[in-house]
């Protein structure tokens, strides 16, 4: 098992107690590398041409799977049978490798926990168009003042490495996976849609409240609070807006914030002034960035392949989080995103993590067993309910049937481990069917006529208002004169 971690391919280190992975190990009987790679510029500077190419951090993955191709039966593997697995950005990084022509013949299985390639953050057409942009915006900053790129690259070498890197986080420049036409040859979009991708069993999965993760970062006065943040009408209409211009682009048309809210608000609270948004608007990102995708890249391997897609869906909501210290941390945000990391790699197996992230219950302990045990039959089988190739699939808590057109069952990984049906079908036929295509009629719409319809749509709300003062007036006992 080959796994990669996360953090927005800006941050982050396999050298962590965090994927110690001794308890992985231990209880699955398999070999795991955990790797690291180059990160934000270093990784991923892309000028558009010959002086930086891109994708150096997903070259970098790909070399460590050809090592492990070449060398890691003389470490007791077995170089016919490698799965590679991430999280978060590390969980994009390994679609990517299943749908590039580059690598995707150097492992045999792949499991994706909260992301794929097709997730908004890890690769969107209009990323390709700011690549150059922030290449040369990264140069002004740190006072490379020149349009050559050739130029551009030599002086950003001449900066610190750490200073490089805080500049990318501090300007928010987005520095990730993008065509360059060697390992990534067109939009992984495209690829996913018509089933250009390596034909493999896979493990997807996300957790049911990845959209705090937006919450977290953006109201940090409450990340020690144990009660969840209050979000009124207009923090609510400004979240929405924030999260679709991190996912869509940065301008967001009227019609599309309209559209998710519409799908999304509990309308019969609609006129209740007081209502807290906070339930309403953790599923909006959650969905957007990764439940979604996720069911994308399921849906497209159950179509297009013969190999088993196998679907999680984490609902777990631990005792301690993994974003806080010493057993502090947000009491608010259910089972948020990365926290199946504390399960998957056995923390309360891991003593040097009991005071930095805080002691796990003896229930947890039982449930991060049957994690890794998932996991490594995985990685064993190709089938996460079986131990050997010489079992049954499992019953029970360790039923998993595949993830399969129109059955759409998947694994909910709760205290009991239930098996269920049709997992956001409707949020995702919105997200994957409905919204693509009402961007693509407005990006077709003439200009003139969307400011208009616009307008229109702004006209009406002012009539209806309009209609409601007259009919106050006119019921008014002192207008009669």
């Amino acid at each position: 098992m080959v796994f990669i971690h996360g953090g927005g391919f800006s941050t982050g280190s396999s050298m962590t107690y965090e994927y110690y992975g001794v308890p992985l190990v231990a209880v699955g009987n398999i070999v795991l590398v955990t790797i690291n790679y180059r990160l934000g510029a270093l990784g991923f500077l892309d000028t558009g041409d010959d002086a930086s190419t891109g994708n150096y951090g997903l070259l970098d993955q790909a070399m460590a799977l050809q090592w492990v191709r070449n060398n890691i039966e003389a470490f007791g593997g077995d170089s016919s049978m490698v799965t590679i697995f991430g999280e978060s950005a590390g969980a994009g990084s390994v679609d990517f490798h299943v749908v590039s022509k580059y690598s995707r013949n150097l492992f045999d299985q792949a499991i994706t926990q909260s992301g794929t390639s097709v997730s908004p953050w890890a690769h969107r057409d209009f990323y390709e168009e700011l690549k150059i942009q922030h290449a040369f915006q990264l140069g002004n900053v740190l006072g490379c003042d020149t349009m050559d790129t050739y130029q551009l690259v030599e002086c950003l070498k001449q900066v610190d490495a750490k200073t490089l890197e805080e500049t990318v986080i501090v300007n928010n420049l987005r520095m990730g996976p993008t065509i360059d036409g060697d390992f990534l040859q067109e939009s992984p979009r495209k690829l996913t849609e018509r089933g250009d991708f390596k034909h493999c069993p896979m493990m997807i999965g996300f957790n049911r409240d990845e959209g705090t993760l937006f919450l977290l970062f953006q109201l940090p006065n409450v990340f020690y609070s144990d009660d969840p943040p209050y979000v009124n009408k207009t923090l609510f209409d400004t979240m929405v807006h924030s999260s679709l211009s991190l996912t869509s682009g940065p301008v967001v048309p009227t019609l599309i914030e309209d559209a998710t809210k519409q799908e999304y608000v509990d309308w019969s609270q609609a006129d209740n002034e007081t209502f807290d948004y906070f339930e309403t608007f953790n599923p909006i990102y959650g969905d957007d960035a990764f439940s979604c995708p996720s069911i994308k890249t399921a849906r497209a391997h159950a179509m297009f392949t013969s190999e088993p897609v196998y679907i999680y869906f984490m609902t777990i909501v631990p005792s301690v989080s993994v974003y806080g210290g010493n057993g502090m941390g947000p009491g608010w945000i259910g089972a948020a995103h990365a926290e199946e990391l504390q399960f998957v790699f056995g923390y309360p197996f891991i003593p040097e993590l009991q005071i930095s992230h805080g002691i796990m219950t003896d229930e947890e302990a039982r449930l991060s067993v049957k994690f890794m045990q998932y996991w490594t039959n995985f990685a064993r089988t190709g089938d996460p309910s079986r131990w050997d190739a010489a079992s049954s699939p499992g019953v029970g808590e360790w039923a998993w049937p595949a993830y399969t057109l129109p059955e759409l069952q998947y694994k909910e990984l709760s205290a009991d481990m239930s098996v269920g049906q049709g997992l956001k079908a409707d949020e995702c036929a919105f997200w994957n069917d409905f919204k693509p295509q009402l961007e693509s009629f407005l990006a077709s719409m003439d200009q003139t006529e969307l400011e208009w319809r616009e307008e229109f749509s702004g006209w009406q709300n002012d009539l209806e208002e309009w209609r409601v003062s007259f009919s106050d007036y006119q019921q008014d006992p002192y207008c009669d004169g």
